[in-house]
């Protein structure tokens, strides 16, 4: 469904340019349509987050994961919005369930790994 949605192809192409207000308009119209979209609730929480607005963005992928508790990009996504609120235990959490769902190393827990690696780096006391 999600693949074939013109509001979903808007929003996914609104990510693309960083039109975050773009993906959120979109995305909410996805949702209301169908409520169980675990990959529109993940993308509403990716352009929440890159807005600044954790709060809405840790709802979004946590209704992404009720939806699909195998979501991969929600994974990674949400260990890097810990990452952003300071939260470096629950980000590794996340890269822990990313280890368990990729049966070989995938792209969201290669990015999500990477993310973690430059947060130690920049913040050398949170990572003791």
């Amino acid at each position: 469904m999600a693949s074939i949605d013109p509001d979903y192809q808007a929003g996914i192409t609104a990510a693309k340019a960083q039109d975050w207000d773009g993906v959120i308009a979109r995305m909410q119209k996805v949702m209301q349509r169908d409520p169980k979209n675990a990959d529109a609730w993940n993308e509403l929480a990716h352009a929440y987050r890159k807005s600044g607005d954790l709060d809405s963005a840790f709802k979004g992928y946590e209704k992404a994961l009720q939806i699909d508790p195998k979501h991969r990009n929600a994974h990674e996504y949400l260990g890097e919005a810990y990452l952003q609120a300071g939260d470096l235990a629950r980000a590794e959490a996340q890269l822990r369930n990313l280890d368990k769902l990729c049966f070989l190393p995938c792209e969201q827990y290669s990015d999500l790994k990477e993310e973690i690696r430059r947060y130690k780096a920049d913040h050398p006391v949170a990572s003791r």
